[in-house]
């Protein structure tokens, strides 16, 4: 993929799923939250998930609720929420539930089938499933599953559907950010809720000196985009400053993505210090910052002719990545934060893969050992059927005692597959193993990453490892029957 890429560590590489020639990039666009933003999740998740309480008491929700801890290492990007059923689930790339939890507690293999056979029609998509597919929807999952199971220890209290109470824990989450709850308490300490990133003005700025135009699409209104950037550019937090601009061609916020890559929303142009909006008929291209409009006045706004001159950076697989690519044709990298931690853990437990391999060839030799000897017991079966000679049955009963301990074998291995692949995934996560893989499958977030983001990679600032100039390529596709 470049001239030293095994020179990286893997956890900062960029990962490549679709061959990209960096030198037909005019543009390269960013989102805001979680992209240029890596907000801190212990105290980030935390502070949206006790706004939200405080919200559904005020929605009629018991006051104890307020009292509750949020976990916030517990849930997992990937999931789903099953709204009807009050479950969350797990599921590989042919959307098998391979895990699936009712509050806190696992489903057992028989009531996860019995409820998401593969042979159901189940679409795992709105209006009866959430996905959890972006960080900001962690502590909605988590809050989901505690109202869960205090719903089943306390009916008569709350009296609503497992619908319901999702429908109430949105609602609340989207008062706090409609209120400003939230980002007016990230304003007044960002350092408090933002991880710093040293390397990002390096980043923008090795593009900008090849000529690129970088952007900043952002569903975040301007005072709050205006507070964040300020602080991420290093400037003092008590006195904004707008030097950040600096290195930015334009800079759309209120985007309403991904509504923004399809619609013909009017475009705004903003006041730096009054925050308030100017219509931009006739005089588009003349300010910086705007808000709302739509893709084709920001093409405009950057001169693009084709959406494959532009790379947009996002974390958000449905608000950044699948419209634009889908839509526009725009290149895509997905920040994947938990790629750190989960190329970590696969450093460490290369070994532990190893044992899995083993332990898989080991129940593949029992399986064709057992089926040789199950057939040469139906072909003697069907001789004696048939009348021909008659033995005395004591080779059959040699066949029967070998399939008979062949069978407790299988049975032993399947299961030392079982609790070894348990133990091997919580060692990435405790509850739901993994990011990328649902057992010995991708996992269905694993294949959305792997069919709509060109590259993926753990921050944007990756990106200054690399050649502002250099073609990705990715690896060679391969087929079960290519392992020969």
């Amino acid at each position: 993929m470049n001239m030293d890429s095994n020179a990286i560590d893997p956890k900062y590489r960029i990962y490549c799923n679709r061959s990209l020639n960096m030198k037909g990039i005019r543009a390269i666009g960013f989102d805001m939250d979680y992209t240029l933003a890596m907000y801190k999740p212990e105290t980030f998740e935390t502070l949206a998930y006790s706004e939200t309480l405080k919200k559904l008491v005020a929605l009629g929700y018991p006051q104890e609720v307020q009292e509750w801890v949020f976990d916030w290492s517990y849930m997992l990007r990937g999931l789903a929420i099953d709204k009807q059923s009050g479950n969350i689930i797990k599921m590989d790339r042919h959307r098998y539930v391979k895990l699936a939890y009712h509050g806190f507690k696992e489903l057992s293999r028989e009531e996860r089938l019995r409820k998401y056979a593969v042979n159901k029609v189940l679409t795992f998509e709105e209006p009866n499933f959430a996905l959890v597919d972006t960080l900001f929807t962690l502590a909605d999952a988590y809050l989901f599953s505690q109202l869960v199971e205090y719903n089943d220890s306390n009916p008569s209290i709350l009296n609503k559907s497992y619908a319901e109470i999702y429908k109430d824990v949105r609602h609340a989450i989207d008062l706090c950010h409609r209120d400003g709850s939230i980002k007016l308490r990230v304003a007044e300490s960002p350092d408090l809720f933002i991880e710093r990133d040293p390397f990002l003005i390096d980043t923008l700025e090795r593009f900008r000196k090849t000529g690129r135009k970088l952007f900043v699409v952002t569903n975040s209104l301007w005072d709050y985009t205006h507070v964040v950037m300020n602080y991420l550019f290093g400037n003092d937090t008590r006195t904004l400053n707008e030097s950040w601009l600096e290195h930015f061609d334009v800079v759309v916020t209120g985007s309403a993505k991904p509504s923004f890559f399809v619609s013909t929303n009017p475009l705004f142009e903003v006041d730096l210090k009054s925050g308030l909006l100017r219509n931009t008929e006739g005089l588009l291209g003349e300010a910086k910052v705007y808000q709302g409009g739509n893709f084709q006045q920001l093409h405009k706004l950057l001169g693009i002719q084709s959406g494959s001159e532009v790379l947009y950076v996002g974390d958000h697989i449905y608000g950044d990545i699948l419209r634009s690519k889908k839509e526009l044709g725009w290149r895509t990298m997905l920040v994947v934060a938990e790629l750190e931690n989960e190329l970590d853990v696969l450093q460490r437990n290369k070994s532990g893969l190893k044992i899995l391999e083993d332990l898989y060839q080991s129940k593949d030799v029992i399986d064709e050992l057992l089926q040789k000897q199950t057939l040469a017991l139906d072909e003697k079966a069907i001789e004696r059927k048939n009348g021909g000679k008659t033995e005395s049955g004591e080779d059959e009963k040699q066949l029967q005692k070998s399939i008979d301990e062949l069978t407790r074998k299988r049975a032993e291995t399947r299961e030392s597959i079982r609790q070894y692949m348990k133990s091997y995934h919580q060692e990435f996560h405790r509850v739901w193993g993994q990011l990328m893989k649902t057992g010995y499958q991708n996992s269905r977030f694993a294949a959305q990453v792997e069919n709509y983001a060109c590259l993926y990679t753990s921050r944007l600032t990756n990106l200054r490892h690399y050649s502002p100039n250099l073609s990705y390529r990715s690896s060679r596709d391969l087929m079960p029957h290519d392992f020969f």
